[in-house]
């Protein structure tokens, strides 16, 4: 299987590259229709995701490679997040929904612009998924909407984007509020289980895993109003160096 991709500029994570978890849940949905399984699949980014350009998609024994020319830019295998056990959906919707007022990534930000986190991005652009960390230590909570654009014809949000998602308030659980720091996509591992409906409120759960010097580690699960689980997946982030 050899293939091309294009990441349109929109869906970025920092800047002028593409943001690991929706990238990942493309390379995802191509991996499960390449190798079948039950779509858990795992991404190790290993280079900035390059946008508004052909990369190409290449079968390689039991991995899907993701390359830009001669650098390998990420690469999907099967995975497994049967270890994982993810927070209980939230209750309190009022501190779920106070936290979307303020959080996400801040004006200030480098992913201001993040088509998961971001707040300058508007409705039906960016998922516009906004959480803080808490309510206590390691972990985070954010809102989450789904909007028509990002859906599939049955009215149900697409995967790509149900791995978006998942990866930012990871990031959100693992980071020091007092200290935020930089940080990246390294590997993310998910699985989507049922989701979410256009107009489906919902809330994503993220919680601390551990963390090894630059490395941090996180598990996200995304749950709808009603307490259904919609996905869970687990998180390397890597801290950029100063």
């Amino acid at each position: 299987m050899d293939d091309t991709l294009i990441i349109e500029p929109r869906f970025n994570g920092p800047r002028l590259s593409g943001n690991g978890g929706y990238v990942g849940g493309v390379m995802a949905g191509r991996f499960t229709q390449a190798f079948g399984g039950d779509g858990t699949v795992e991404i190790t980014l290993r280079a900035p995701i390059p946008i508004d350009r052909a990369l190409q998609v290449v079968r390689d024994s039991e991995a899907l490679l993701l390359r830009d020319g001669d650098t390998l830019i990420c690469e999907a295998r099967a995975g497994s997040v049967a270890h994982l056990k993810p927070p209980p959906a939230p209750t309190d919707w009022d501190d779920v929904l106070r936290r979307a007022k303020t959080g996400g990534s801040p004006e200030d930000s480098d992913f201001t612009w993040c088509v998961v986190c971001g707040r300058k991005r508007g409705e039906g652009d960016g998922l516009r998924v906004f959480g803080t960390s808490g309510p206590q230590p390691g972990y985070s909570l954010s809102c989450y909407l789904p909007h028509a654009n990002h859906a599939d014809d049955a009215g149900r949000i697409r995967p790509e984007f149900v791995w978006g998602t998942l990866d930012c308030p990871g990031a959100f659980a693992v980071q020091d509020i007092d200290d935020m720091r930089p940080a990246v996509t390294g590997r993310m591992t998910a699985k989507v289980i049922e989701p979410p409906k256009v107009g489906e409120r919902c809330a994503v759960v993220g919680w601390k895993i551990g963390e090894d010097g630059r490395k941090l580690y996180s598990g996200t699960a995304l749950y709808t109003e009603a307490g259904r689980l919609c996905a869970v997946g687990t998180c390397t982030w890597i801290v950029l160096k100063d």
